[in-house]
C-alpha cells in the first residue's frame, strides 16, 4: 500500500527539490518536467508546481487509471495535494490562502487537468479525481503543509522496510507517531472536518505497516496510534497562579481555570469553626480563673492566677 505510494514520491524528491534555490525559486530538472509546462517552458513558480503535480498524476494514473489502487486511489490524490500545499507554503502567492484557491485559479479550467484522457472506467480526467476530495481542500495552505511532515516519515518507514532495517524502521515510526499526536491535538482538528479526514488517510497507511511487518521472519508490532485528543497539561504562570487549559471534546474551546495560592484567602466554614473552638475555650478559662482569683484573699494564690491570666492573654493577642 505505502510502497506504491512512496515509490513515485521518492522519484520526485530527487527531481524536484523540497527547498528553494538561492534566488528563492523552485529548482527542478527541466528535461523531466518541461513537457508538463505551458509551451514546454515553466516561466513562473506556479508553472513549476503545476508541472510537478501533473507529473505525479501521470505517474500514478497515466497508464492504468485507478485500477491498480481500488478504493485507495483517494489517499494517493490526497497525498499529491499535500505535496502541492507544501510547495505553495515555501513561496505562497498573495491570492492563494487555501488549496481551494489554487484549485479555482490553476486547476479548474486548466486543460491539462480537464482534458487529459484517462484509461479508467470511473474518471475521464484528473480534475474529476481531484473533485472527489474537494471537501479536503478548505484548509489553510500553512496548515495543510503540516501533513507533509507526517508523510515524509511514512515513506522513510517504507524505505527502511525495503532494506529490512528494523532499527531505522522503528525510529521513523516513532517520528510518525509523535507528529501524528501533534496534529491530532491541533485546535484545527475537529470531528469529521478536513483535518480529521486527512489524519484518517495516514492512520490507514500506518496501520497497514503495523499489521504486515516482518524483519528476518520476525513480526514487528508497532504501538497503536491514539484515537482521541489528550487534555493539555496545566502551565505554571508564576508561583501563586496556575493556569490549566482543558480541551472540550464537544465545543473544542479552551477553559481557563485559575487557582490562587495566596495566604490571604478567606477561611472556609469548617476551618473557621476549628479556629473559634480553642478561642472560646481560652475565654472561658480566663473568666473562670478570674472569678476564683477575685474571691481568694491569699496573695500568693492571686499572684498565681494573675500569671496565668497574663500568659493566656498573650495567646489571644497572638491568635
Amino acid at each position: 500500500m505505502a510502497d506504491v505510494l512512496c515509490r513515485e514520491f521518492e522519484s520526485i524528491w530527487k527531481l524536484f527539490s523540497d527547498e528553494l534555490n538561492d534566488s528563492k525559486e523552485y529548482y527542478f530538472q527541466k528535461r523531466t518536467f518541461n513537457k508538463y509546462c505551458p509551451n514546454n517552458n515553466c516561466e513562473t513558480n506556479i508553472d513549476k508546481i503545476n508541472a510537478g503535480c501533473l507529473w505525479l498524476f501521470n505517474g500514478f494514473f497515466g497508464k492504468f487509471g485507478t485500477s491498480n489502487y481500488g478504493d485507495r486511489h483517494t489517499g494517493v490524490v490526497v497525498c499529491i495535494m499535500i505535496w502541492l500545499s507544501y510547495k505553495l507554503s515555501l513561496n505562497t502567492p498573495d491570492n492563494i490562502i487555501t488549496l481551494k484557491d489554487f484549485y479555482s485559479n490553476h486547476i479548474e479550467n486548466n486543460e491539462e487537468y480537464t482534458k487529459h484522457e484517462l484509461n479508467d472506467e470511473k474518471y475521464t480526467s484528473y480534475k474529476e479525481m481531484i473533485d472527489e476530495i474537494k471537501d479536503y481542500m478548505d484548509i489553510n495552505i500553512s496548515h495543510m503543509s503540516k501533513f507533509y511532515e507526517l508523510f515524509k516519515p511514512l515513506c522513510n518507514m517504507n524505505t527502511a522496510n525495503t532494506k529490512q532495517n528494523s532499527s531505522d524502521f522503528l525510529q521513523c515510526a516513532n517520528k510518525f507517531i509523535d507528529k501524528y499526536k501533534e496534529l491530532l491535538n491541533d485546535d484545527n482538528n475537529n470531528d469529521n472536518n478536513s483535518y480529521s479526514k486527512i489524519l484518517s488517510v495516514f492512520s490507514k497507511y500506518y496501520n497497514y505497516f503495523g499489521s504486515n511487518m516482518f524483519f528476518n521472519n520476525t513480526a514487528k508490532n508497532l504501538p497503536p496510534l491514539p484515537k482521541e485528543k489528550t487534555s493539555k497539561k496545566g502551565k505554571v504562570v508564576d508561583s501563586k497562579v496556575t493556569e490549566t487549559s482543558v480541551s472540550s471534546s464537544e465545543t473544542d474551546k479552551s477553559i481557563l481555570v485559575t487557582t490562587n495560592s495566596s495566604s490571604d484567602i478567606t477561611l472556609s466554614g469548617s476551618s473557621l469553626v476549628n479556629k473559634l473552638i480553642p478561642l472560646l475555650s481560652i475565654l472561658f478559662a480566663i473568666a473562670f480563673f478570674g472569678g476564683i482569683a477575685y474571691k481568694v484573699n491569699n496573695k500568693e494564690f492571686k499572684y498565681y492566677f494573675n500569671y496565668i491570666y497574663a500568659n493566656v492573654n498573650k495567646k489571644i493577642i497572638h491568635f
